[in-house]
This record gives structure tokens, sequence and C-alpha cells, in this order.
């Protein structure tokens, strides 16, 4: 999973010893020479970074991309959903200046009648049916287009049950889906979710359970794509178990973008974003060193710290080597983010599923916008 100032005044921030900051308004930025000006006089020499280390042990493996299943099929890099019986589908034939909808309905057989003729759509795209509609009417016209859209997504389902913030049942599957989207679909995981042991069953195949807590860390479990008659079940935590991992919680880093195994990792005493960055493997060779950025104190007040990590690798400058706190999310960008306000939006609720359960219940739900 590989992503990417805001507006506002710079902020100087002085940060004790303790390592507490006074959130400022959202979006403001801060720059990591005046967190350095205010660190412990004992700061450590900037590590040697000229290689990066090699990839720790256990560093998730990658996973062949689902790119076909009963649901969607992959079209130059586009998932296209895949018709079905029960899908109603909006058929716009135009012929010259005539123009004529039909809604139609796929039949058991996967077969829609448009105009006088029968067509085979299940298990095609959009275009493909209507490709084959067009096909089928040609000959009986002198010029005729043909557009097909799914007005009601009907054919294939995927169930949800268990501790989830909004309503469980069936939802429709209208294209590729993994685990993660379908509980942003569904508003997110109930404040006593279990996202360790979610639970995956499918027909003719064993139960497959994703540990969600970590899904940065186990890309099978962030990856995990969804078919049609897929159930998916999030258990219940007891207090004891949600207290050990909100523990567990508070005391790690994140770190997207530009590194070579992004995830979440526990925070070392002392761990500077050099070497949060060795620790993933270091940078790739497309990463924009000086746009790297960490964001501080959740999504809802973030504080946007720059750091120009090309300094501390070729100047070894300690300024800019930020000393993280828990919960930062280290983003190095493959470019330049224009607009960080846009940028943490768009980031919002994988982020906010990943800092599940820090963040309280109204956050959570913000899942769902």
């Amino acid at each position: 999973m590989t992503p990417h100032t805001a507006r506002g005044l710079l902020l100087v921030l002085a940060l004790p010893v303790a390592g507490c900051v006074t959130p400022p308004p959202a979006g403001l930025t801060v720059k990591a020479e005046a967190l350095a000006a205010a660190a412990p006089a004992t700061t450590p020499p900037a590590p040697q970074a000229a290689q990066a280390p090699p990839a720790p042990p256990g560093a998730p493996a990658a996973i062949q991309p689902v790119t076909e299943n009963q649901t969607f099929v992959t079209r130059n890099g586009m998932p296209l959903y895949k018709i079905g019986a029960g899908d109603v589908l909006d058929v716009l034939l135009t012929s010259g200046f005539a123009q004529e909808k039909q809604t139609v309905t796929v039949k058991p057989a996967g077969i829609v009648v448009v105009a006088f003729t029968e067509a085979k759509v299940a298990g095609r795209t959009t275009e493909e049916a209507a490709e084959e509609i067009r096909r089928l009417l040609a000959p009986f016209y002198r010029q005729i287009t043909v557009e097909v859209i799914v007005k009601e997504y009907n054919s294939k389902k995927v169930a949800v049950l268990g501790a989830v913030a909004g309503k469980v049942g069936s939802l429709p599957l209208k294209g590729r889906m993994t685990v993660v989207d379908l509980l942003v679909e569904v508003g997110g995981p109930g404040p006593n979710a279990d996202l360790e042991r979610v639970r995956v069953v499918r027909e003719d195949a064993p139960p497959l359970v994703l540990n969600l807590f970590r899904f940065l860390e186990e890309p099978r479990a962030h990856a995990f794509v969804l078919d049609a008659g897929d159930l998916v079940f999030v258990p219940t935590r007891t207090p004891t178990e949600a207290r050990a991992e909100e523990k567990a919680r508070e005391e790690r880093i994140f770190i997207l973008g530009e590194v070579k195994t992004p995830g979440a990792y526990p925070l070392a005493p002392g761990m500077r974003l050099s070497q949060a960055i060795a620790v993933a493997g270091g940078a790739t060779d497309v990463a924009v060193l000086e746009s790297a950025r960490i964001i501080r104190g959740g999504l809802a007040r973030p504080v946007i710290v720059e750091a120009d990590f090309r300094k501390v690798i070729e100047q070894g400058d300690p300024t800019q080597d930020v000393l993280l706190q828990p919960t930062d999310l280290i983003v190095l960008p493959r470019s330049a983010v224009g607009n960080w306000n846009a940028f943490i939006a768009k980031i919002k609720p994988t982020f906010e599923l990943l800092a599940f359960p820090l963040t309280v219940p109204v956050q959570v739900k913000v899942l769902g916008d």
C-alpha cells in the first residue's frame, strides 16, 4: 500500500522533554528546525544513512493482486463490474437524431431483451454488453450506438455481521471491494470491535482470519478482495483485550509512501525520523526526500511537521531528524504535495481504521463520510 503545506501560518512549536504538544488549529505546519530548537541538549548525532538497511525480518512479502473474480474484471488497470442475473440496466440506443432508453432486467439465463433481440450480457462489463447489443442490432439500422449503465446492482451480495458501526446485513457488490473498503462502507468498526480476528467465510473454502489491527504489516489483510457470497464477521473484544490493544497502539508509529516496507512499527525510546525510515527498509528511488512530513495529533486537528530528509542524509542535519511521538504518521511522498488538507482528507478513512481504537467513537464514525 503506497499513497503521498496545508493552509495557515508557520507555527514555532516548543517540544518539552516529556514530548507533549499543545494541538494548534487544524492544518498548521511546523518546521523541523522549530522542533529541534527545543529538543533536549543531548540530541544524538544523525545516523549515517548513505545506504538503507535491508528490510527487517518478517517484513510483508509481495502478493499477487486479484485482477478478476465473479464480481469484476480488470481492463487497462481499471476494475470493471461484471453484469449478472437480476441486475437492472438502462440501455440507451441512439440512431441518427433519434434516441431511446430502455430499462431491462437481466434474466436468470443472463440475457436481456432490447428492441426485438436477445443479448447475452451476464459476465460482461457494461462496455462489452453495449458492444454485443450494438452488434446484434447493427443489421437493422444504418447507424446505431449503444450505451449500457447499471441502474440497480442485484446479482452479487456480500454480508457483514458483528461489531460494526453501521447496519449489519447484505450489501451489493458494485465492483472491486476489499475488507477494508467494506468496513468503510458500513461506517467503520464498532467501539468494541476485535480487528485482530476478522473472519471471512467463503463457499467451498476454509474460513480466513484477518488481522486488520496490523493490516499495513499484513498485505493480505489490506488487499483481500471480496467476492459474491462472502460473509465478513467482526467479533467483539473483551474489556481486557481492548485495554491491551490500546496500549500497544499508543506505542506505535505509522509510515506510508515511498519506503520499502510501509506499515505500523513499534516506537522505540528516542526514535527519530531517520531511524523510523531505516526500520521501514529505507526510502525508494522515487521518494521526494525533501518533502517528508510527519502528521501528528491525529487527523481531526493535525500538526504537519516539515522535515527535509535529504539534509539528514547528505548533510547530517540534526534539526531535520525529528524526534518522533506516539501515533505519528510519517509520509514520504512520490511527488510534492501541494494541498495537504486535501491529502489528509483522502487518507482519513484508512488512517482512522489504522488508529482504531485510539479515536473516540464519533471520530470512528467519520469512516462513513
